[in-house]
């Protein structure tokens, strides 16, 4: 009797930990990157556990201009330490072949579209656009030009002409230098973090957004060491904050 007890209480804790691992499962199984359920409304961008991403490798030729038409999430471009190109395309669900971004090689120039058909309208999902740069090429770009509706992030480039416009979301300049650059945001706030003993222009105009720098002054446009490098900023009610890193 007593060795009967034994064995059914073996069972049953054998069999309550199965069901609670089925439930977990489950769990785990209902908030995949698969849930079409996952809206727009209800989750954390910044989670990138909940995306479906898909990259592919490009070889860096002769690339060194990046023109960026992006809606619908955030585009980031840093340096890294690669031989290639690396570009991903990370969204909140499996994307259909006419909702996936597409993109254009021609000459020096790499082109990036939201997607590949332009009537598709996507108003379910979140998509992020990542590229990395060899760390050689990005030192040496031409010109990187982005429009785009959502939060840019670029870091540790040097390039001629820089031009980014954002209508709502906050653009991150980090360790990015160009001879002429071009920022502007409708709403959201710019952030520039440079390097000590960069020697810059900063110009920053806005309709009703202010300015904090590192800079001991209160003048909107000022000059820091020989100039070499230049900001125009540009925001309707967006802050400005420039960094020391």
């Amino acid at each position: 009797m007593k060795l009967r007890g034994i064995v059914l209480s073996v069972f049953s804790v054998i069999f309550i930990s199965l069901v609670m691992l089925m439930n977990g499962l489950c769990t785990m199984l209902s908030g995949s990157a698969y849930d079409d359920s996952v809206k727009l409304s209800n989750y954390d961008p910044t989670d990138m556990s909940l995306y479906y991403a898909m990259g592919e490798y490009y070889p860096p030729d002769d690339i060194n201009t990046l023109n960026i038409d992006w809606f619908g999430g955030r585009v980031e471009i840093i340096a890294y330490d690669g031989d290639s190109y690396f570009v991903e395309e990370a969204a909140t669900r499996q994307l259909r072949e006419d909702e996936r971004l597409s993109y254009l090689y021609e000459g020096t120039e790499f082109s990036f579209f939201f997607v590949g058909d332009k009537d598709v309208k996507i108003t379910d999902a979140y998509k992020k656009l990542e590229i990395r740069i060899p760390r050689v090429t990005a030192n040496n770009l031409k010109s990187i030009n982005i429009n785009t509706d959502g939060e840019v992030v670029l870091k540790n480039l040097n390039c001629e002409d820089l031009t980014v416009n954002s209508q709502s979301g906050k653009i991150t300049c980090e360790n990015v230098y160009a001879l002429n650059s071009e920022l502007t945001a409708t709403d959201g706030d710019i952030l520039i973090g440079i390097a000590s003993g960069v020697g810059y222009k900063m110009d920053f105009s806005s309709k009703s957004g202010s300015m904090s720098t590192y800079i001991d002054t209160k003048k909107n446009s000022y000059i820091v060491g020989a100039g070499d490098y230049s900001y125009k900023v540009k925001t309707d009610t967006g802050k400005l904050q420039v960094s020391a890193i």
